[in-house]
């Protein structure tokens, strides 16, 4: 049967606790050098069944960090434990290794990683932007919002996830407001929007000020939070939150006439499967994992590991192998704050 390995990294602590019970007896000062010294928590999904009646076995590889240490000085404890993932993927079985979270925005800025992973990897970046663009497209139709008539703004717009949603999408919009962090490269990316021959592209580098000329808002990027005050929001506005914490909605309660949807999650053919324990509710699972699991059902473990972050010409089709294996970009009914 074919198998994949997925590594996943807990975004809040009391994920942490689930996995690692000792820690509901530590103080939180202690918490730091207790994980640093625990292995992987192997969660094996013994067989999944698509609704193809295509089977495929796969581990989850939970790490043992906190978000504080996944950036900055605890980047290359981050590196270390994706190394050793792909070695544990390897003497598992695994076909493919699969990175969410923490992982996957570490390994997107580090090309040298792939030299050190003994299977093939791959960052979930395709389907992850897919499902933001396909969530957007459903909220768009029900609230009867005229793209054409709008400004879209993506904030985290030179990550991989970010610049597939500009690409497929800034077409279909007026105006498109790029931000992220660095100037040099929004206006690069500007370079290749132009190039592929999208109109309106207008770069902001003061996030604030991004959102607030946008009715439509996608948030992505590597960062615990997003950073911006929700109250910049334009009146009404539709915001798809990709950021890892998914905070965003509970931050913006108190604007009552924006919908905020958290991005990036899948729902699961039912009753086919025992359940995916990610912190999740019952057959949701994120978007990098659901990647993951369709190029091992399709046995298209063809990634050579040079770390590919995002190709546009992938994104349809995973779209059509996701509707193939009954795999549904999840949109719920009411909007989340």
């Amino acid at each position: 049967m074919k198998t994949f390995a997925f590594l996943f990294n807990p975004v809040e602590l009391k994920h942490i606790r689930e996995f690692w019970p000792l820690t509901h007896l530590m103080p939180e000062f202690m918490l730091k050098t207790f994980l640093k010294n625990q292995g992987f928590k192997i969660s094996p999904l013994k067989t999944f069944t698509s609704s193809q009646d295509q089977q495929v076995q796969g581990y989850f590889l939970v790490s043992p960090l906190l978000p504080e240490q996944d950036g900055g000085p605890g980047e290359e404890l981050l590196l270390d434990k994706i190394i050793t993932a792909s070695f544990l993927a390897r003497d598992l079985g695994a076909g493919l290794l699969g990175l969410g979270g923490y992982a996957q925005a570490v390994a997107e800025k580090k090309s040298m990683l792939y030299k050190h992973l003994k299977v093939p990897v791959t960052l979930g970046t395709n389907f992850t932007a897919w499902s933001a663009i396909e969530a957007l497209y459903r909220i768009a139709d029900s609230k009867k919002i005229e793209l054409k008539k709008s400004t879209l703004c993506v904030s985290g717009a030179t990550g991989a996830v970010g610049s597939l949603c500009c690409q497929k999408l800034a077409r279909e919009f007026s105006k498109t407001i790029i931000t992220a962090g660095q100037k040099d490269k929004l206006t690069e990316f500007v370079a290749v929007l132009e190039r592929m021959g999208v109109p309106n592209v207008e770069v902001q580098t003061d996030v604030n000020r991004a959102i607030a000329g946008a009715e439509v808002v996608i948030v992505s990027g590597t960062g615990v939070d997003p950073h911006f005050s929700p109250d910049d929001l334009k009146a009404g506005a539709v915001v798809i939150d990709m950021c890892l914490s998914r905070h965003l909605a509970g931050m913006a309660h108190h604007r009552t006439d924006v919908t905020v949807i958290n991005g990036g999650i899948i729902k699961l053919p039912p009753q086919k499967h025992g359940h995916i324990h990610v912190g999740l509710p019952k057959d949701m699972i994120l978007a990098s994992m659901a990647e993951t699991m369709l190029l091992a059902l399709e046995d298209k473990i063809t990634l050579p590991a040079t770390g590919e972050t995002g190709n546009i010409e992938k994104l349809e089709p995973l779209a059509d192998l996701a509707v193939r294996h009954g795999f549904e970009v999840y949109v719920p009914d009411a909007p989340l704050g």
